[in-house]
């Protein structure tokens, strides 16, 4: 029989992690699960709603409307 080459059939393994690496990692995080990420939406939203008001009261005035 022949003899096998054993230099082909090597394995390297990886080391694994340690737990604290992996809790490192960030994933991804709704903006709206944070305090400023609510405060960020709300203000957004009273900003819309405060530029739609103050359009229509600035036409009334101009008689536009």
């Amino acid at each position: 029989m022949a003899k096998t080459d054993s230099t082909n059939n090597k394995v390297v393994k990886k080391p694994k992690p340690i737990k604290a690496e992996l809790e490192d990692k960030k994933h991804f995080v709704n903006p709206t699960e944070t305090w400023w990420g609510k405060a960020l939406v709300w203000i957004i939203i009273f900003g819309m709603v405060g530029l739609i008001i103050l359009t229509f009261v600035l036409a009334i005035l101009q008689g536009n409307a």
